[in-house]
Order: structure tokens, then C-alpha cells, then sequence
């Protein structure tokens, strides 16, 4: 080694420089890869995986941005249908699903005589299908004076369980210790809700 360094000593001041370069230029090459292999990967691998895990967590940030939106509307959701399912519960008992006749007549016979009122006839009909829902006709006969009609009438509309009344006939006023009676004819009609049937499941219960 001292030798060499004698030697080089003295080559002129050309030769020397050029040396001292090539081992400036080794030992940068040297360096590069020494600290490639210490440090790991190279810079545009390492650009690579910042940009890699940048897609990464936009893509978790929208996740987590919708999940919580679907946790902070999960009360609104429940609550609309709780409203929903009470709906629903209102309109069963305006329109159920059965027919309920003999509860419905029992119905009828309490409201007439709450109003003074004296039934002559009730006869229940089968009902009548109509789309998603049925009627069921009740032709009456009662007996009382116009009043006393008039507010049985006004106490079957607002029943919770929708009933019309219609084809109103009254006749054979008569004097009844001072009070004039009639005799009222007329029908009244229920509802019934009818579950709708698919055209293929009505077709299988046919066969």
C-alpha cells in the first residue's frame, strides 16, 4: 500500500488528479449501493408506496364518511318506522282483515240503543270483493223518531272502523205518545282489507 502511494506520488499532477477522481467516483458508486442495501428500498419506490397508501386511505375515508352517516340517520330510520308500523296499525283498525261480523253487530245493537233507537231487522250479507278490499253489507231496519236516527247515523260514522250508510228510506211516521216515530230503512256497509295474490300464486292455487 505504501508502494503504491510512493508510486503515485510521483506520477505528474494530471495523473494524480485523475486518480483522486476514479476514487471519488468509486467510493460514490460505493456509497449508493451500501446504502441501498442498509436503508431498503430506493426513493422512487418509496414514491410509490406513498402514493399507493394515499389511494388507500382516501378509499378508507369515504368508507368511514358513509358509515357514519348510516349510524348518525340509524334513530331517524327507526323512528320513521315505528311511524310506519302505527300507520299501518291505524289503518287495520279502520279496514282489518276480517270480517268480524258478530263484534260488528254487537257494535251496531250498542249504538242503537245508546240513540233511543228500537232494531227491527239486521241481516249480515256476504261480502263483495272489490280490488284490495271487501264490503260487507248489512241491511237495517230501525225504529225512532228523526233525532234519534240521525245521531245513530252520526254514531256509526265515527266508528274507528269505517261504515257508510246509504239507500236511506223513511216511512210510517206515527204518533207515539207524542213523539213521531218513523221507520228507517237503510244499508250499512263495512270494509274489510283483502291481501292481493300474485297472478302465479293464484294460478298454483287454482290447479
Amino acid at each position: 500500500m505504501d508502494q503504491l502511494i510512493e508510486r503515485i506520488a510521483k506520477e505528474p499532477v494530471r495523473t494524480k488528479v485523475a486518480v483522486v477522481g476514479l476514487v471519488v467516483s468509486l467510493l460514490t458508486v460505493l456509497n449508493y449501493f451500501v446504502l441501498s442495501m442498509t436503508f431498503g428500498p430506493s426513493i422512487s419506490e418509496l414514491n410509490e408506496r406513498i402514493v399507493r397508501a394515499g389511494r388507500e386511505q382516501a378509499q378508507l375515508d369515504r368508507e368511514f364518511t358513509e358509515k357514519t352517516a348510516i349510524a348518525n340517520n340509524l334513530n331517524q330510520f327507526r323512528r320513521e318506522k315505528e311511524l310506519l308500523e302505527q300507520q299501518l296499525r291505524e289503518a287495520l283498525a279502520e279496514l282489518p282483515e276480517e270480517k268480524k261480523v258478530d263484534e260488528l253487530l254487537l257494535l251496531f245493537q250498542d249504538r242503537a240503543r245508546k240513540s233511543g233507537l228500537e232494531i227491527g231487522t239486521i241481516e249480515p250479507q256476504a261480502p263483495v270483493r272489490d280490488r284490495f278490499y271487501a264490503r260487507l253489507p248489512i241491511p237495517m231496519t230501525v225504529t225512532g223518531n228523526f233525532h234519534e236516527i240521525a245521531t245513530f247515523f252520526d254514531a256509526l260514522g265515527r266508528m274507528r272502523r269505517i261504515v257508510n250508510v246509504n239507500d236511506i228510506s223513511l216511512d210510517a211516521p206515527k204518533d207515539v205518545n207524542g213523539k213521531v216515530v218513523l221507520s228507517a230503512k237503510f244499508l250499512a256497509t263495512a270494509f274489510m282489507f283483502v291481501e292481493t295474490q300474485a297472478p302465479g300464486a293464484a294460478a298454483g292455487g287454482a290447479k
